[in-house]
């Protein structure tokens, strides 16, 4: 369930492409200068520093640390952390990374992937891999990898906290929720960090770990806002869609077959923590349905989700949002035609990925809004043409009867006076508002301007 990454919109900020620099310390065993005491109560975590570089860009230098995270009775976690540079207190964003692999850990799992390299490899660190098995997808990074996808955040003053799931060296889902929980527990124990002002971004197998991370946050770093692009939310919903709905949705056997052996490896995943399918006597679904998340997560998110997606059904956020409408706000990519299931290939849907960087360029002006100080200038990166190409696909919607509603909260956001919006070829600025004044202009017809589009948009679109 890999979505595209965060690419590196954000680069054109300042016209130049960072540089991320790592020290190679020699002591791999220096404990952080953090509060970092050995842990004595259930919201404390043990932090060691392996390793420290810096990310210069324009000028400006961003120092970070690779840092290994131990929570008593669990295995280890792996952070990247970028610490807020200004003094007093900042926002910071936590980005979840189940995939990437890393090779600084000091751990053989990580030495033996990264020797294999970027590809498709046996799924053998998993301790339940066997016969018939899947394969599963490999992606080296590294530090200065990681350090451009933040920068946009760090250009902001915030700090960043990637939390690496590692998915490539085995374990099960309560793995994968531990290693979030470990990065929320060393935010609440981090300097300089804004508590009020934490936010939290991931998409599918991320976007999992990132409404579930904001369910089990301790009490004072709860994140104030989430982003989660195409998330699973509901394991029961989700093995019920692959072992049963599937099946009845496709009839081609070749695309059955491609089905079942992508889910394989996250079924063995999900099963060892689950005890195996929801319908078999003895499991425990309990902690992972929308029903559980619903129940726990306080953190507001923002949920954008194509509704061809056929790894992760759309109903499973609509499902999601039905209970717990006052947290959860949807913002749903709609396809017009008639649904293939025996051609629509295994995917997160086609209009998720011709519109993925307006949706990441949506997803960041959400969270910048959202974090970003009252008087603070907010820069939005987009490409050339990409808006106005997915609003000329709302349009359709529109005029076809869909419900759109939900695309005006995200137009107004743009619209706020504090951003610019960065056309990322050309590095030129705009004011939102203008920007989206333009645009909407091109799609419908209008006279909007700068001053007045806010205002013009708040009732929701133009009739076509």
């Amino acid at each position: 369930m890999r979505l595209f990454s965060t690419p590196f919109l954000a680069l054109a900020l300042l016209g130049a492409v960072p540089i991320a620099c790592c020290a190679n310390s020699s002591s791999n065993t220096n404990t952080c200068h953090l509060p970092d005491e050995t842990p004595t109560d259930s919201g404390s975590v043990l932090v060691t520093q392996l390793d420290s570089g810096e990310l210069n860009a324009a000028g400006q230098v961003w120092p970070y640390q690779l840092l290994k995270l131990e929570v008593p009775g669990r295995a280890a976690t792996y952070a990247q952390w970028f610490p807020p540079r200004k003094p007093g207190v900042s926002p910071t964003v936590v980005l979840t990374r189940p995939y990437d692999g890393i090779a600084w850990t000091g751990e053989a799992v990580d030495a033996k992937w990264a020797a294999r390299g970027a590809g498709i490899h046996p799924d053998d660190s998993e301790p339940h891999f066997g016969p018939g098995s899947s394969p599963i997808a490999f992606t080296p990074t590294t530090p200065e990898l990681i350090a451009g996808e933040a920068f946009v955040y760090l250009f902001h003053d915030f700090g960043v906290l990637a939390v690496f799931g590692r998915f490539y060296a085995g374990g099960d889902l309560q793995n994968d929720r531990d290693d979030m929980n470990a990065g929320m527990r060393f935010l609440a124990q981090a300097r300089n960090v804004d508590t009020q002002r934490i936010g939290i971004f991931g998409g599918s197998w991320g976007g999992y770990e990132a409404l579930y991370a904001a369910a089990d946050a301790p009490a004072t770093v709860v994140p104030a806002v989430g982003v989660a692009l195409s998330p699973l939310s509901d394991f029961a919903a989700e093995v019920d869609y692959v072992s049963r709905q599937v099946p009845a949705r496709v009839s081609d056997p070749a695309m059955r077959s491609r089905y079942q052996q992508f889910f394989e490896p996250y079924f063995r995943r999900i099963y060892a923590t689950t005890g195996g399918d929801p319908t078999a006597p003895g499991t425990d679904y309990a902690r992972w349905t929308a029903a559980h998340l619903a129940s726990a997560v306080q953190t507001p998110f923002l949920i954008l989700h194509d509704d061809w997606d056929t790894l992760i059904p759309v109903e499973h956020t609509r499902a999601l949002v039905t209970q717990a409408p006052q947290r959860i706000t949807p913002m749903y990519l709609q396809n017009l035609g008639a649904v293939d299931w025996n051609t629509l290939p295994p995917d997160h849907g086609p209009l998720l990925t011709l519109h993925g960087g307006v949706v990441l360029t949506l997803s960041l002006g959400h969270l910048l809004v959202s974090l970003g100080a009252a008087d603070q200038p907010l820069y939005v990166p987009h490409a050339q043409g990409t808006v106005r190409a997915w609003l000329q696909g709302v349009r359709a919607a529109q005029e076809q009867g869909r419900d759109v509603s939900d695309v005006v909260p995200r137009l107004l956001e743009l619209t706020d006076p504090r951003v610019a919006m960065l056309e990322a070829s050309l590095g030129t600025l705009q004011p939102g508002a203008a920007f989206i004044a333009q645009e909407v202009n091109a799609v419908w017809g209008t006279t909007f301007t700068e001053a007045d589009v806010r205002s013009a948009l708040t009732p929701g679109l133009p009739t076509p």
